[in-house]
């Protein structure tokens, strides 16, 4: 008897995961943001992936990945980069893209927002030394309450990070924070910054999914004229090799720095990584100027984004195709399947949501 993969019970979510979970607004996407690994594990079953090319895999390119900074716009987020075959980051943008439609066509995507994305990723899989195209007609839904002129202005509004960071605050002088701060300056070529900065606040908080980190200010001490440096230092996630998807790398923080480079150059800052007592982490700089997507997407702002992030997955499976794969392989392989990737697709999100309403109805009673 088949089992549907994508159910889960509420044992063990906290209240705050539940409450999201039944958001009436977004709820059924979070539902989704978290089936990542389920959905992989699915795809497995769904399709041969003998003959799939592998590259370094973005991992988890769905629309709320989507960052727009000061520096320019990129999906972002690698904990689940790895090695694995180039369709699944494919299969999963396509997917997500088909949750955030603002109109209930019964089609999962058009022709012409398939046909974008295909373009794009060829476009950016065979001229990979051009920069990838960004989005330029969503800007306007994506939310900017993260968009500040300095580190001290974002600080003083006390939002998001910063929230966090106060609510579980720690000594400036903590032992274990001291560590894990020296360890990721180190891996930078940093530990000259605690020449001219101090920790002046620190704090512990959990991720969106359970992940652990420190948040931590550097402000310059006194006569020195620089800006604040809001840093955050997390446990990184390990998901599970197996034949397909798997972990070439010696730690888990190089890994996400790798994809960083690969996927989303100059758009992350301060990237670094460090062990302490055996936990694997992974820092970077906290940006005063950032925006995500939250909306649904109308007709033109759908074929803008799936052009754009179709350049993006496409320029660096271009740059990272494994050894001795050929480009003209995956081109090949994707020409030939590239419809049944939708169907998959569609076929998992309707699983998922099957999933979703099921979970939904164990609740409504108790958190409604």
């Amino acid at each position: 008897m088949n089992t549907n993969l994508f159910l889960k019970k509420s044992v063990s979510d906290t209240k705050e995961l539940i409450k999201n979970y039944l958001d009436e607004n977004r709820g059924d996407f979070f539902y989704f943001r978290h089936m990542s690994l389920q959905m992989q594990k699915r795809f497995m079953e769904l399709m041969d992936h003998s003959e799939m090319p592998k590259v370094l895999l973005h991992g988890n390119p769905h629309i709320e990945n989507y960052v727009i900074t000061a520096k320019g716009a990129a999906m972002v987020d690698f904990d689940r980069s790895r090695i694995g075959p180039y369709a699944w980051d494919i299969v999963r943008f396509l997917a997500s893209i088909s949750l955030k439609k603002e109109s209930e066509e019964d089609f999962f995507l058009s022709d012409i927002v398939l046909d974008y994305f295909l373009e794009g990723y060829l476009r950016g899989f065979y001229t990979p030394n051009l920069p990838f195209t960004p989005a330029k007609h969503i800007t306007e839904k994506a939310d900017f309450k993260v968009w500040y002129d300095s580190t001290e202005e974002f600080l003083a509004d006390n939002i998001k990070w910063a929230k966090k960071m106060r609510k579980d605050p720690v000594p400036s002088d903590d032992k274990t924070m001291q560590k894990i701060l020296s360890g990721y300056l180190k891996s930078r070529n940093e530990l000259g910054l605690l020449k001219e900065f101090e920790v002046s606040e620190a704090g512990k908080a959990m991720g969106t999914f359970g992940n652990k980190r420190y948040l931590i200010v550097l402000s310059p001490k006194k006569n020195v004229k620089k800006e604040s440096i809001f840093l955050d230092i997390k446990t990184v996630y390990q998901d599970p090799d197996n034949e397909w998807y798997y972990n070439p790398f010696k730690h888990h923080g190089i890994r996400m720095i790798k994809a960083s480079e690969l996927y989303a150059p100059n758009i992350e800052f301060r990237l670094g990584y460090t062990t302490y007592k055996g936990k694997e982490y992974w820092g970077r700089e906290i940006p005063y100027k950032s925006a995500k997507i939250k909306e649904k997407l109308n007709s033109t702002e759908q074929l803008d984004l799936a052009y754009s992030v179709g350049t993006q997955l496409g320029r660096a499976h271009g740059k990272s195709l494994e050894k001795g794969a050929k480009a003209k392989d995956v081109e090949k392989h994707l020409q030939k399947h590239y419809l049944t990737f939708t169907a998959v697709a569609e076929q998992m999100n309707k699983e998922v949501n099957q999933a979703y309403q099921t979970y939904c109805k164990t609740l409504e009673h108790t958190y409604k």
